[in-house]
């Protein structure tokens, strides 16, 4: 079992050395990937091969984790030497039954803001990809070239979150809910977990689980009880962090920076808080990715170490894009 962090930069920015968030899990040649950031499909092809692809997580669907989601899907769709060799499974969020508000009153005024927007599902997104964006593209291919239909090779599926947790997209964004399964195949277990990233509902967390060991990619989210109880004692938690204060240097003054500042401190992770997680979770190594901010230059690694090691006694990695971690 192996971990490779395919993109380690968080957030819509087009960074200088890191791609966007992407992690490779293989176990026993099989391929995982979880989120598509902005770059990390070429890296992935750095790392593996299409016909060992078997599966795509998405932890939710803000830009920056599914920039490149239409590149995985139709690069290796049937092109000799460079195909899948399975149907691939895309495994992500359902659409919400509303926009994702604080409040109701906060809700009628993102409907109104919105307009004719709706809130969008993986099957959703995978649908306007392959029918809507690539859609020429795949016409011409199937008829010039003779392949057969991308969707007998990318099967999309959402999350249920289960109804007895009592999720709401306005009311109970966040709620305790133990760990549930969202895939199987004969080398792996995924299960997952909701995880608290503001108004991006549903956001999870995801554990995967072998006969070498396991596995866990926080996803995008502030401290969270629910992710604490999924990595519970496993072997690699891969978790998002943040330097606050580097990331508000990196941003002129206005309102604008305010919102922004805003929901960076109630979205994700500070570097002065993550390794308390992976203690609390009593996982024995921590590698922090989602970096913010994401240039090179901007954050310095051993700061972030160092801080997690005074929570943390494990070991501790800031990941850069090709990092592998193996697991045994």
């Amino acid at each position: 079992m192996r971990v490779v962090t395919l993109g380690t930069g968080g957030g819509p920015v087009v960074s200088q050395g890191r791609a966007g968030i992407s992690t490779l899990v293989t176990v026993d040649g099989a391929a995982y990937v979880v989120d598509c950031g902005m770059g990390s499909v070429r890296n992935y092809r750095a790392a593996a091969g299409w016909e060992q692809l078997r599966a795509v997580f998405l932890t939710h669907l803000h830009s920056d984790h599914i920039y490149d989601l239409g590149a995985f899907l139709v690069t290796g769709w049937q092109v000799p030497g460079e195909s899948f060799a399975r149907p691939v499974e895309v495994v992500g969020p359902a659409a919400p039954s509303r926009f994702p508000a604080e409040d109701d009153a906060r809700a009628q005024r993102i409907d109104a803001v919105c307009g004719n927007r709706k809130p969008s599902g993986t099957q959703d997104v995978v649908a306007a990809l392959l029918e809507g964006v690539y859609g020429p593209d795949v016409a011409v291919r199937m008829a010039d070239e003779g392949r057969s239909a991308p969707e007998e090779w990318i099967r999309p599926r959402d999350i249920a979150i289960p109804e007895h947790a009592g999720a709401d997209p306005v009311t109970c964004r966040h709620p305790p809910v133990e760990p549930f399964e969202v895939y199987a195949d004969d080398l792996v277990r995924v299960t997952a977990t909701l995880v608290d990233h503001r108004l991006c509902y549903p956001a999870f967390a995801f554990r995967f689980d072998s006969a070498h060991g396991s596995v866990v990619i926080s996803g995008d989210t502030a401290v969270s009880g629910n992710l604490i109880a999924l990595a519970r004692g496993a072997d690699l938690l891969v978790h998002e962090v943040i330097d606050l204060d580097a990331m508000l240097a990196t941003l002129p003054a206005g309102p604008k920076r305010e919102g922004i500042a805003r929901h960076l401190r109630e979205s994700h992770t500070p570097h002065t808080a993550v390794g308390g997680v992976a203690r609390q979770a009593e996982v024995r190594r921590l590698v922090l990715s989602h970096v913010v901010p994401n240039h090179l230059d901007a954050v310095d690694p051993r700061r972030l170490v160092a801080t997690a090691r005074e929570t943390f006694p494990g070991p501790v990695a800031v990941a850069r894009d090709l990092d592998t971690f193996e697991v045994r």
